[in-house]
């Protein structure tokens, strides 16, 4: 071998070595360094000369001495305050005026014998007024109401106390919900009286087996709307409630965020090793290539068919080390993982957010950790030493991305250890756990709320199945707030709960379900959880106001800094609109999206 041969073998060594060496120190993932959108300072819009035009007004009748009752006025008084109403509260005993001025009454009590002003309410309802039954009626002894009373309210017979199942939606009452039931042999139930209604009343909810459960009732120039139950133990209530308020007279309008947020929970994530029993035994594949070559495929279709922007929530290992020194544990194989599964989730318009260290929940003792053979910490110093290492080992891969998305482990998280959190991780500003839940158990639970510098955005529903329930918890939500949250993780086949379902089932099951979100509310915008803090900001911090001629709706916004949303509920045929673009969401229901200060919405009949 000749001297000139010699050297470009050399140069070619050299090469090869910097090369491989570049390649271990992770510099070819340096050269791409992914950054995911600033948040920039929001500039709010200032406020008009209209923001002296008053709000819109109800009236809420309240028992003082039923917790139902309580229940039913604090939620109603939720529900208008978040959709920037006014309202005032009185007893059912006391005096108060009842006149043109309110968009709607609510009665929060079924306890209408005791009421002295209920004929001053109906007189308010035959003017042209609208009336809110928000329980279900109740027949009290020495005060009992009469068989012409229940006929205004809709109601021919009266009887007994009786558990209804499940929920049939049979109009669209509730946006997006006409045709809807579940519940046949569930435990879903409804404690409401059994019924027999007026020929002339008309039925949007009753139980599966029929039992009317809402339905409405013309009284002179208005209406009555009557709820058939009582204040529920869980938040599903919301969303009648703020659909009860959406039909307050003509052309009801409301704020809500308009948007759809889908969680990969525990991805990216260590991939376990080996086979997994029944994936092995119906598709033949190994967990690694389950994952690689299955469930992620799956994940990518549903998200281009279904319109879906997934925010993963990384977790380093699946140790349960609760004490430090805390290291990497997960080797080669994992941290390959968090590339490639990152990476392509970044590349189709995914955002990453973080799940934990491990998956032991940010807490110390009390929080129920030995139900779910969890492990308490000791002190909120080793959670914090926890997550530097979690930062060390996602900013390894991705040194300029902000993760600014948390989900606790099991949703539990305790006060010391959201400030873990937020302390090595300061540009954490969102938390996802659960909206709703058993009151016994020590989980995180949520509203959707912006405090501290803080956003909650809790998940809705859960799990690959097509599950009636789910969408009932959906529908309710989209009624009340307009957001979709759910969350998925990859190894639910791997559960106890999962036992007698396979993959097919699984896949089939999550495509029906999303399919039926796209369809019944298609006016939602997919977006990552990052990417949808400036429409909650503006969807919190906004106001308006509106104003009703005979030609048009107008409408004046201010205190936001991008585009707000509202749902317009109108019978009204609409022939254009300035200032504002409309879509039809369902049947007389039109999603209202406005970036200016002031808009107006034309009626064609008004020529």
């Amino acid at each position: 071998m000749n001297k000139r041969s010699l050297c470009i073998l050399l140069c070619i060594a050299f090469a090869l070595g910097l090369f491989f060496q570049y390649s271990r120190l992770d510099g070819f993932l340096h050269l791409g360094a992914v950054e995911n959108r600033t948040l920039i300072e929001r500039l709010l819009r200032p406020a008009p000369t209209e923001e002296q035009l008053p709000r819109e007004k109800f009236l809420i009748v309240y028992d003082p001495t039923d917790v139902l009752s309580m229940y039913a006025r604090h939620n109603m008084e939720r529900i208008l305050t978040e959709k920037r109403k006014a309202f005032e509260s009185h007893p059912l005993t006391g005096s108060f005026a009842v006149d043109s001025s309110y968009r709607g009454v609510a009665l929060a009590t079924g306890h209408l014998g005791s009421m002295p002003m209920l004929p001053a309410v109906l007189d308010y309802a035959r003017a042209g007024g609208t009336v809110l039954l928000l329980q279900k009626v109740e027949q009290i002894e020495g005060s009992p109401i009469s068989a012409g009373t229940l006929a205004d309210f809709g109601i021919a017979g009266l009887g007994g106390l009786t558990d209804v199942h499940g929920i049939h939606i049979r109009t669209n009452f509730l946006a997006g919900g006409k045709d809807f039931r579940f519940g046949e042999n569930s435990a879903f139930t409804t404690h409401a009286n059994a019924v027999a209604l007026t020929e002339d009343a008309t039925v949007h909810i009753t139980s599966v087996e029929g039992m009317p459960l809402l339905w409405e009732k013309t009284i002179g120039e208005g209406r009555i709307y009557a709820y058939n139950g009582v204040e529920r133990d869980d938040k599903t209530n919301l969303g009648v409630y703020a659909a009860l308020m959406a039909h307050c007279g003509t052309e009801t309008i409301y704020p809500v965020v308009g948007v759809k947020l889908f969680i990969l929970d525990d991805f990216p994530a260590p991939v376990p090793e080996g086979d997994f029993e029944r994936i092995y035994d119906e598709l033949g594949v190994d967990t690694e290539t389950f994952y690689r070559k299955i469930w992620w495929p799956f994940i990518r279709r549903l998200a281009e068919e279904e319109d879906i922007r997934y925010t993963g929530a990384i977790i380093e290992t699946y140790g349960a080390q609760v004490k430090g020194p805390f290291r990497p544990l997960g080797g080669r194989a994992a941290r390959d993982g968090l590339i490639i599964y990152g990476r392509e989730l970044l590349n189709m318009g995914g955002e990453l957010g973080l799940h934990g260290y491990n998956h032991q929940p940010l807490a110390p003792e009390g929080y129920g950790q030995p139900r779910l053979n969890y492990v308490p910490w000791e002190s909120p110093e080793d959670m914090e030493e926890a997550m530097r290492e979690l930062r060390s080992y996602v900013k390894s891969v991705y040194p300029d991305y902000e993760f600014r998305f948390y989900v606790p482990p099991s949703n539990i998280m305790s006060p010391e250890g959201k400030a873990a959190i937020r302390k090595v991780f300061p540009e954490v500003i969102a938390f996802g756990s659960l909206f709703d839940g058993p009151a016994n158990e020590r989980a995180y639970y949520q509203d959707f709320e912006y405090k501290d510098g803080v956003y909650e955005l809790p998940r809705i529903s859960s799990g690959h199945e097509d599950d009636g329930l789910m969408l009932w918890q959906e529908i309710s939500a989209l009624n009340y707030i307009g957001v979709f949250s759910h969350f998925i993780h990859p190894d639910e086949l791997f559960y106890e709960s999962s036992a007698n379902t396979t993959w097919h089932e699984m896949e089939t099951g999550m495509k029906s379900f999303m399919h039926k979100i796209s369809t019944r509310f298609p006016w939602l915008k997919a977006e990552t959880v990052s990417d949808s803090l400036p429409f909650f900001s503006d969807y919190f911090d906004m106001e308006y106001r509106v104003r009703r001629t005979k030609e048009c709706m107008e409408l004046y916004t201010w205190n936001y800094s991008g585009e707000t949303r509202f749902l317009l509920r109108t019978a009204r045929e609409i022939e254009r609109t300035d200032g504002c673009m409309i879509e039809r969401a369902d049947e007389d229901v039109y999603l209202v999206r406005m970036s200016e200060p002031e808009a107006r919405i034309y009626w064609k009949e008004a020529k």
